[in-house]
């Protein structure tokens, strides 16, 4: 299974194109111009017989990758990682918060303060543990401090509602529940709301394999951050060949392997 990504490298002012394996976490390979035309001849390559064996690409939801992913590996599953998914509905919500925080300047404070509770789950919120909160006369809970906030506004209430929908059957990895959630029409949630459910709309055969199967660009991401260390700590590389090099020395010969998981023998009851 192959995760695939883009770094920023700095001096040669470029979008690189990082591929590492996603179980192992080595990098196979950095390139240099990620343009769909480039990566085509890169792929080319390799023997078709080689990339018809590939079975699974996770990837973020960059369209122009799906088509040169269809068509280079015509065998593997396209899986959406779930971290863009999330952050996509997140980010719908705090441009929300933002809007209606900006225009509310008598609760502007409670907005900005406060702004967490509203994207954590709804189940996780305390409903019982009351104190006194900044902001707030009496004592209150999480549960009604974020009920405070969404009475204020019924576009943030419903735009709210339909991330906290989304988030729970993401969470559950329930499909058909996330299919019959984005299918609805929805009055009164952002525009910016709006605009990402029509993107979940689009990619949802991809998240559909997102549910199904165990993988995520965890490790992917951990790549990434080494090659942002790899390039800081020398204070960026003139030559794009040194700083693949040095990628592909600490990545693959000084990264220890992933240790397989215990499993409790007296927790095997069939």
């Amino acid at each position: 299974m192959k995760g695939i990504d883009v770094l920023w490298e700095g001096r040669i002012k470029n979008m690189a194109f990082n591929i590492c394996d996603a179980k192992s976490g080595k990098t196979i390979d950095v390139v240099l111009d990620r343009t769909i035309d480039n990566l085509e001849k890169y792929f080319n390559y390799y023997l078709k017989e080689t990339r018809l064996k590939v079975k699974y690409v996770v990837m973020d939801m960059y369209k122009p990758y799906i088509g040169l992913i269809k068509n280079m590996f015509s065998n593997a599953l396209i899986i959406i990682d779930m971290f863009h998914i999330v952050q996509l509905i997140s980010r719908s919500l705090n441009k929300t918060r933002i809007k209606i925080m900006k225009k509310d300047k008598l609760n502007y404070r409670k907005y900005k303060r406060y702004f967490r509770l509203l994207f954590k789950p709804r189940l996780e919120l305390d409903s019982s543990y009351w104190k006194k909160y900044i902001c707030f006369k009496n004592l209150m809970t999480e549960v009604d401090i974020v009920n405070y906030l969404l009475e204020q506004s019924d576009e943030l209430k419903a735009t709210y509602n339909l991330y906290q929908s989304i988030l729970y059957s993401l969470q559950r990895k329930d499909y058909k529940l996330f299919d019959k959630i984005i299918k609805q029409d929805y009055k009164n949630i952002s525009e910016y709301m709006n605009t990402s459910l029509n993107t979940l709309r689009e990619y949802s055969c991809y998240i559909k394999n997102t549910l199904e199967q165990p993988y995520n660009n965890g490790v992917m991401e951990r790549n990434n951050n080494t090659c942002k260390l790899i390039k800081r700590n020398a204070y960026g590389y003139r030559n794009f060949n040194n700083f693949k090099a040095k990628i592909l020395i600490i990545t693959n010969l000084f990264r220890k392997p992933k240790k397989a998981m215990k499993i409790n023998s007296s927790l095997l009851n069939v």
